[in-house]
C-alpha cells in the first residue's frame, strides 16, 4: 500500500548553521552548478602501473557540495592532508538520484583502486526500495567515517512535548501526526518507521512522512508550523536547539547522551524500544577492488579520521568521527542494518 511520503516541496533553504564556516571555506571552489564538481583540475594523470599509493585518488561524493556527504568528503581529504599521507584526493560531486548515479560511477570506471564513492546507508536502502538493482554485494566497504544519531524534534511549543506522547496518538490514529523527513530512502524515514513498528502501531503505511528535498527545506517547514515533528540528524537539529527555536524529544543513541543538544532527552531504549540508529558515512569501492589498493585506503583514512584537523572540523560540524574498517564495518554494522530495514520497509510495501 502506498504512502504519503513521497510528496516534495521547494521551499528556501533555512542555513546549515553549523558548517556556515565550512560552507564559506569550501563553495568557492565549486565552479557553477555543473552536476559534476571535481577539485582535480591540472593534476598529473594517474600511471595506472604504479601500485600503490599512486600520486592522485579520486573520492566522489554521493551528493551536492554543501551537504553531509560533501562536507564529509571534504573533511576527510584536509586529514589526510594533515596527516601527511602524501597522495592528492580530488574530490567529485555527484548529487541527486538517491546517491544511485555517484554509485554507479565508480562501478562503471577501470577498478584499479583510484577511485571510490562516500556515501550513506542508500547504498543498501537504495536496493531494498527497487531505486536500483546495485546492491551491496556490487561495491568494497572500505572503512566508515562518522556516525550522527537520528532524532525527532518539534517546535517549540508543540502540542507534543515527549516522543511518548507522540507515539500514543500514532497508536490511536496513524494518520494524525505530519512527519517531516529529509529524504527518502534514509534514516529519517526509518527514524519514525522503526519506533511507531516497534511501538506497536499497525498500519505503517497510514502513518503520514512528509519528504523535502534536504534537511533545510524540513527545518523551514517545521519552523513555519506545516509539519507537526522532524526526523532528522542531530547535527542538522544543533543550531535550532541552540537558539531555542525547536525541541529534542527523542535520540536514536544507545544510551542517553551527556552533553550538547541531545542531553538528558530519552532515547529509544529509555521507552522501551530496541532501537539505536547510527547515521553513518563512508568509503566504498567495487567489488573485488585490489587489494593493495583497499589495504592502502584503510590505513590512510585511519590516519585522516584520527588527525586533528578532521576532529576539529568534525565538532564544528555536530557529526562524530567514528572510523571502523570495512570488514568489522560490513558484519557489525551494514549487514545487520540491511535486514531490519528489509523488514521495516516491507510492512509499508517499499521493500522489493
Amino acid at each position: 500500500m502506498a504512502m504519503s511520503l513521497l510528496s516534495f516541496a521547494s521551499m528556501p533553504r533555512l542555513a546549515q548553521h553549523r558548517s556556515r564556516t565550512l560552507l564559506r571555506r569550501y563553495l568557492p571552489g565549486v565552479v557553477g552548478l555543473a552536476v559534476i564538481a571535481s577539485t582535480s583540475a591540472c593534476m598529473p594523470d594517474v600511471d595506472r602501473n604504479e601500485g600503490f599509493p599512486p600520486p592522485r585518488v579520486t573520492a566522489i561524493a554521493a551528493g551536492s557540495p554543501g551537504g553531509g556527504l560533501d562536507l564529509t568528503t571534504r573533511i576527510t581529504k584536509d586529514g589526510l592532508e594533515d596527516a601527511d599521507v602524501g597522495t592528492f584526493m580530488s574530490i567529485e560531486n555527484m548529487g541527486g538520484g538517491g546517491g544511485n548515479p555517484a554509485r554507479a560511477a565508480v562501478l562503471q570506471r577501470e577498478n584499479d583502486g583510484t577511485t571510490v564513492v562516500v556515501e550513506s546507508n542508500r547504498v543498501l536502502l537504495s536496493n531494498i526500495t527497487g531505486t536500483t538493482d546495485m546492491s551491496i554485494d556490487d561495491f568494497t566497504p572500505i572503512a566508515q567515517l562518522t556516525t550522527d544519531y537520528e532524532v525527532w524534534m518539534v517546535k517549540a511549543g508543540s502540542e507534543y512535548d515527549s516522543a511518548e506522547q507522540v507515539l500514543e496518538q500514532l497508536d490511536e490514529d496513524p494518520g494524525s501526526v505530519d512527519f517531516g523527513i529529509g529524504t527518502v530512502p534514509s534514516d529519517d524515514q526509518l527514524n519514525v518507521l522503526r519506533p511507531a513498528n516497534e511501538y506497536g502501531v499497525d498500519d505503517l503505511s497510514s502513518l503520514n512522512l512528509v519528504a523535502f528535498s534536504d534537511g533545510g527545506d524540513l527545518n523551514n517547514e517545521l519552523l513555519g508550523g506545516r509539519v507537526d515533528v522532524a526526523s532528522t540528524g542531530m547535527s542538522e537539529a544543533v543550531e535550532l536547539v541552540e537558539s531555542g527555536d525547536v525541541e529534542i524529544i527523542a535520540v536514536s543513541a544507545p544510551e542517553p547522551i551527556e552533553a550538547g543538544p541531545g542531553a538528558g532527552v530519552p532515547t529509544w531504549h529509555d521507552l522501551g524500544l530496541d532501537i539505536t540508529i547510527n547515521h553513518w558515512r563512508g568509503v566504498f569501492g567495487p567489488a573485488d577492488m585490489p587489494d593493495d589498493a583497499v589495504a592502502w585506503w584503510r590505513d590512510a583514512l585511519k590516519r585522516g579520521v584520527d588527525s586533528d584537523e578532521f576532529v576539529g572540523q568534525a565538532e564544528a560540524l555536530g557529526i562524530n568521527p567514528a572510523y571502523m574498517p570495512g570488514d568489522e564495518w560490513l558484519e557489525a554494522v551494514i549487514m545487520p542494518e540491511e535486514e531490519e530495514s528489509r523488514a521495516v520497509l516491507g510492512k509499508v510495501g517499499l521493500s522489493q
